[in-house]
């Protein structure tokens, strides 16, 4: 159950993300990718997290 828990709250949390990026200003842009990957990518938390979502969601 944790499992499928999981699962579908990192599916979720990609799927608004995606729609946030995609509804974003194209001049906005590279400001939030900038902000985004320094904030995401650069904690030792939210970074392999987020790593393992995308491989998750790409195996399925």
């Amino acid at each position: 159950m944790l499992r499928r828990y999981l699962i579908v709250n990192g599916a979720t949390t990609a799927v608004l993300y995606g729609a946030l990026y995609a509804l974003t200003p194209t001049l906005k842009l590279e400001n939030l990718r900038a902000s985004f990957e320094g904030f995401v990518m650069e904690s030792p938390v939210l970074g392999p997290l987020l790593n393992k979502i995308i491989l998750v969601t790409s195996a399925l």
